[in-house]
């Protein structure tokens, strides 16, 4: 990954988790937002990402329509 900030620089991560994590906590670092807004967000973003793909991968029951 590279940034328009730091030009020439990259970035490794181990995972896109990590990679994540650490633009989440950049937003705290700056002093954008508090470590607690970072956290419900968090939890936020997996809810949401457990009902679409509990709710897009389900098979469709074309007689209910």
């Amino acid at each position: 990954m590279t940034s328009e900030v730091l030009p020439g620089i990259k970035r490794h991560f181990e995972s896109f988790s990590a990679a994540a994590n650490e633009a989440s906590m950049s937003r705290v670092f700056a002093g954008v937002h508090f470590s607690t807004d970072e956290q419900a967000g968090e939890v936020l973003g997996r809810r949401l990402a457990e009902f679409v793909i509990g709710h897009s991968l389900r098979r469709e029951n074309r007689a209910e329509r």
